[in-house]
């Protein structure tokens, strides 16, 4: 018998047959969190159907066919919600382009959909009064459009713009709805727990690489960030979703991530202001039907039930009880083979019962990996993780030394990583602490500079203090920043290429760190008249190509053709949470990969074992993102999976040279790459 020790405490020790011929044993992999006591709040259910979509344009164009499904209720838990988003989007015209999330709520709550009978809607929002008016996540919520603000008493007044009609909706939508006008649709808010952020962080390791500002960060605006639907729970067909995507209109998107889709919306009507209208956003939602869904409803009910009421729509306390060892028989009632197990996983604080199973999910499951991990993540920003993931490697790699095999034998890890520019210029060092832990510091540049030039001041000093013959006449150095702290613990000095090479020595890694970039195919038309400005500078009498600069300085010609090249690209922002490992498990849901979401903010992800599943997910999501032509094959396989690999880096690669010329991309792949650099942290 072979007996396998668990290398940490979520995993279950078993014992396993050894085959005494070969020497081999064969066990399976415990993909979810099972511990006894501390997991019976989070149980896995085996009987469910489990449908994944790719996108704003698949998964909110299946959640209204849904709510118009409706018969008794409608429970929905979000980070913000935008009445006037439309779901459906037939046409590019102005506003409305389709069936908006106030129109569908309302009309289920009339019972337009279900014969004239209400269906009871029940709306749950974060909102924090600071917290919420950095981001507007919930647009015309206490306040009057700008029209009616600017407008008021004019005997004449204009016709309100289709800016203006959007805004109304909005307010009035709200209004409404908080004033109880509409009987079946209620509304309440609730604002992140402050006092319980800090008891929280305590027992985080990396908890002693917060700064003070970061600190206060977390503190002061947490929020609550899960994003479920649960739909007739106790109807004839329940279903719901668990969700990354957020219900305000920036997140709408279809698969193809044009560079200008008038679908998405222009730039006012989102948080976007670039142009030409609403960004590229890469996201995803898992619709659930079965046993999953009682923990999803239980944790909508409990929520609710805690939650402020604001005005008469703020309706009544659900009375809902739940056993999750024995679910309601109407969950599995139409439910069609095959059957996918899962779990839903969440981070609460304190006063809400003081969990963090995605946090011990992404721990625990990464102990398994052994042929790709794959992350896509909005926030690809804790260090600690990749450090867990190369502990546990090392562990894995000491088994293999024990039963006397090399490292020939060992199975490459390819850890593959999507994650986007970060949003704000103080989210780049905790970026990079984590990049660099993967081999990758050298694409955020300037931050290494910026640290690599404190580490050289405080080794000069340490340096003169040794060569010196009375130390003590010499200031010890400041203690470094934890910022280069983490460089340093992190091997950073060394060549990327070093690094990587390293990795795979001591641990059989390969990594990737990736971006995704669109592509103006008609920039010749979109940028005609800045194509003709130039064009018009180049033709005149005393343009000279090599001169240094004008009008001040500045080349005002070569400063025009660094933004047309610039104008070829567009970011598509990754607002994924997503993690998919050997074709085996994937979890996904509103959880980012950082400090905030695994201790700080609410959150709810899904996870599953399905095998199935997960090979379809990656299959998808690798063909988008590759142009159809490295979708993985048999990822399991050594040999595919290695091609594969080679083929991502390599055309990561060629687009990020492609993307400084200016020239077409073969695919959405671009090497990962950030110039800002930042002394302060944010996470």
């Amino acid at each position: 018998m072979s007996d396998l020790r668990p290398t940490n405490d979520t995993q279950h020790r078993s014992t396993v047959p050894l085959c005494a011929a070969t020497g081999a044993a064969t066990g399976s992999a415990q993909w979810f969190l099972e511990k006894r006591g501390e997991d019976e709040k989070t149980p896995v259910f085996h009987h469910n159907n489990l449908r994944l979509y790719i996108c704003g344009e698949e998964t909110f164009k299946q959640i209204a066919t849904d709510i118009r499904r409706a018969q008794h209720s409608i429970d929905l838990v979000c980070w913000g919600f935008d009445p006037a988003m439309e779901l459906t989007r037939e046409t590019a015209d102005q506003w409305p382009r389709g069936d908006t999330w106030g129109d569908l709520l309302l009309g289920a709550a009339q019972g337009k959909f279900n014969n004239g009978k209400p269906v009871n809607v029940r709306l749950l929002v974060w909102y924090d009064f600071i917290g919420s008016a950095a981001v507007n996540n919930m647009p015309g919520y206490k306040t009057e459009s700008l029209y009616e603000r600017s407008k008021p008493g004019l005997l004449f007044p204009p016709s309100p713009s289709e800016r203006d009609r959007r805004e109304i909706f909005n307010s009035h939508w709200y209004r409404d709805v908080v004033a109880g006008k509409q009987n079946a649709l209620s509304l309440r808010t609730r604002g992140g727990v402050h006092d319980d952020v800090m008891t929280s962080l305590r027992s985080e390791a990396s908890m002693n690489g917060l700064g003070r500002i970061e600190r206060l960060g977390f503190e002061y605006l947490a929020t609550h960030h899960q994003k479920t639907i649960v739909i007739d729970y106790e109807g004839d067909k329940p279903c719901g979703y668990v969700l990354g995507l957020n219900s305000v209109t920036d997140y709408w998107d279809t698969t193809a991530h044009k560079f200008d889709d008038p679908r998405r919306g222009k730039s006012w009507e989102g948080a976007n202001d670039a142009e030409p209208g609403l960004k590229p956003y890469q996201d995803y939602g898992c619709r659930v039907e079965g046993q999953v869904l009682a923990a999803v409803c239980k944790n909508f009910t409990e929520a609710w039930n805690k939650a402020e009421g604001n005005g008469k729509g703020a309706g009544s306390n659900v009375s809902r009880e739940f056993n999750l060892k024995a679910t309601p028989a109407n969950l599995t009632r139409n439910l069609v083979a095959p059957h996918q197990s899962a779990q839903i996983l969440r981070t609460l604080p304190a006063t809400d019962g003081s969990e963090k199973s995605i946090h011990r999910l992404y721990n625990h499951a990464i102990s398994f990996a052994r042929h790709y991990l794959y992350v896509e993540n909005q926030y690809f920003q804790h260090a600690a993780w990749v450090k867990e993931l190369k502990r546990l490697r090392g562990e894995y790699l000491a088994g293999f030394q024990k039963g006397k095999l090399g490292m020939a034998d060992v199975p490459k890890l390819h850890v593959m990583v999507l994650t986007p520019t970060p949003e704000r210029k103080q989210m780049v060092p905790r970026t990079h602490d984590t990049v660099t832990e993967l081999g990758h510091g050298s694409s955020m540049p300037n931050q290494t500079k910026l640290v690599e030039e404190e580490i050289a001041r405080y080794d000069a000093v340490q340096e003169a203090r040794r060569r010196s013959r009375d130390p003590l006449m010499i200031p010890p150095p400041q203690p470094l920043s934890s910022i280069a702290q983490a460089y340093k613990d992190a091997g950073g000095g060394k060549d990327d290429e070093m690094a990587r090479k390293a990795l795979e020595g001591q641990f059989a890694m390969r990594s990737l760190v990736a971006s995704l970039w669109t592509f103006d195919t008609n920039w010749q038309t979109t940028q005609r008249d800045r194509l003709a400005k130039l064009d018009g500078w180049k033709k005149s009498a005393n343009y000279d190509p090599n001169s240094p600069g004008y009008a001040g300085g500045i080349n005002y010609i070569k400063d025009l053709e660094n933004q047309l090249l610039k104008a070829r690209y567009r970011e598509i922002y990754i607002h994924s949470k997503l993690m998919v490992i050997d074709d085996s498990m994937f979890t996904l849901g509103s959880a980012n990969l950082n400090l905030r979401s695994f201790a700080v903010d609410s959150e709810i992800n899904i996870a599953s074992d399905d095998p199935v599943t997960a090979k379809n997910l990656r299959e998808r999501v690798w063909g988008q993102h590759t142009d159809g032509k490295f979708a993985g094959g048999v990822a399991t396989d050594q040999t595919v999976m290695a091609e594969t690999f080679k083929n991502w880096r390599r055309e990561a690669y060629k687009n990020f040279k492609k993307k400084a010329l200016g020239e077409a991309p073969s695919c959405f792949l671009v090497a990962f790459h950030d110039d800002r650099a930042s002394s302060i942290r944010l996470g």
